[in-house]
């Protein structure tokens, strides 16, 4: 078994173009991240909440008190979201939360998360201290892709996986839909070499083998326009 704390993963460039989401409402456009290149995998930044802390048109909050969360007190401690590309987003542990994307809520103590690219909910949380302002990392990683086959897949954070039978030095990075999980040997396992990435992905059980797929979409998380 293998144990992947949070944030343990490098992060990746963006590339050249992203798509913009303010809100499930909001007016989107699909442009390819190489120009000229239509099979291009897109970059879409889904943007939540505003710089206030506040949701976003089109996004609901729910209140969960079960776990008070550590977001870091002092920079030193806070850690970036790595799937950020603006400024003050940041991932809180514990992994169990799966508070990825995370930003200072108006009320004391308390900040509100985003989870899931493919949903408009947000959940509020306790956390133990205050939410230190943090400059987003020069490059980040998707908070979930898209694959050619439909499949979903969301970013690890942390927790143990079980080992790769087919190559045991390798480590998963997403959990996806129909118990598979993208596999690498360095990095994220996003082949970014062409227009068109790829991943490898095996079952989440570590058995079988690897195939590879297209990423169709890659999403990443920014903070909305104030207001």
């Amino acid at each position: 078994m293998r144990s992947l704390n949070m944030i343990a993963l490098p992060m990746i460039a963006l590339g050249a173009a992203l798509v913009l989401i303010t809100g499930c409402t909001a007016q989107t456009s699909s442009t390819s991240s190489t120009e000229g290149s239509a099979g291009a995998t897109d970059q879409v930044v889904i943007r939540p909440v505003s710089p206030a802390g506040l949701p976003a048109a089109g996004f609901t909050v729910t209140d969960d008190s079960v776990i008070t969360i550590d977001c870091g007190t002092t920079p030193p401690n806070a850690r970036p979201s790595l799937v950020a590309v603006d400024d003050n987003i940041i991932s809180c542990s514990p992994s169990s939360a799966y508070a990825v994307a995370c930003w200072k809520d108006p009320s004391p103590s308390t900040v509100i998360c985003y989870r899931d690219p493919w949903r408009v909910d947000l959940v509020r949380m306790p956390s133990n201290g205050d939410v230190p302002e943090v400059p987003a990392p020069s490059e980040a990683q998707p908070l979930g892709l898209l694959l050619g086959d439909g499949e979903r897949c969301l970013l690890r954070s942390g927790g143990v996986w079980n080992d790769l039978a087919q190559r045991p030095d390798w480590y998963g990075t997403y959990s996806c839909t129909g118990a598979d999980a993208v596999w690498a040997g360095s990095s994220d396992g996003i082949d970014r070499s062409s227009p068109r990435w790829t991943v490898e992905v095996a079952s989440i059980s570590g058995t079988g083998p690897l195939k590879t797929r297209d990423v169709v979409k890659a999403y990443y998380v920014g903070t909305a326009p104030a207001d």
